[in-house]
């Protein structure tokens, strides 16, 4: 091979290249090279940059949540510790009779109320355990509107059916555990006899079905 074709070769693959013709120098720039090598530090760059942002625990992906009970939507950015509120919520919602389906032959109503009562407490808890200091910063503004969908959950979907139901159906159940004409019942019979046993466990089940939904929205956030 000669001197010439190496040399060619060289300059094929050269970012820059200098030529020396007695004493006239020229500096040319292998512009296709060039622009090839900028294009790969920018991917390099853009790589580095969404691994960090993974290393830190933040979700490059905006999750849409809707809030089932009056169609509120808001959208969030979850970091690491948006994700564990949510996952703390989803697992009380999933664990308890709140986001499963009311089984009419085997649940047993003042129980769902315990455990919705629960629920409240969970969330309330949530609210609580974030430091001021975080929700005045600005990177918290998405923790902020999880708790404020969450809280929105309870207000507009469990304390209507509980402010309508709750103490009138306890009242009569606690009072038909000491009738004798019903001290043979199983406690799911007995809630039977309840004058408005149709009408109140329709809406249990309504209620269930859209916290349910409400924990299909939380599992985006912590599957994101």
């Amino acid at each position: 091979m000669s001197t010439e074709t190496v040399s060619a070769q060289v300059a094929e693959y050269s970012l820059l290249s200098l030529t020396l013709d007695g004493y006239n120098t020229a500096l040319s720039i292998n512009l296709p090279m060039s622009v090839g090598l900028i294009v790969v530090i920018l991917l390099l760059f853009l790589l580095l940059k969404r691994a960090g942002s993974k290393i830190k625990g933040f979700c490059t992906e905006e999750i849409t949540v809707k809030e089932p009970f009056t169609g509120t939507e808001v959208k969030i950015k979850a970091n690491t510790e948006d994700k564990k509120v949510a996952h703390r919520i989803w697992t009380e919602l999933v664990t308890r009779k709140a986001a499963i389906p009311f089984q009419r032959d085997k649940d047993v109503i003042v129980e769902v109320y315990d455990s919705w009562h629960s629920l409240f407490l969970c969330v309330r808890e949530q609210i609580s355990a974030i430091p001021v200091e975080k929700l005045r910063n600005r990177e918290k503004v998405d923790i902020e509107k999880l708790i404020d969908i969450s809280t929105k959950v309870l207000n507009d979907g469990l304390r209507p059916h509980l402010t309508e139901w709750q103490a009138k159906y306890r009242a009569w159940y606690t009072a038909a555990q000491c009738d004798g004409k019903y001290s043979e019942l199983t406690p799911q019979d007995l809630q039977r006899q309840y004058p408005q046993y149709d009408e109140l466990v329709s809406d249990i089940e309504s209620v269930n079905l859209k916290l349910a939904a409400f924990a299909n929205e939380l599992k985006k956030i912590v599957r994101g």
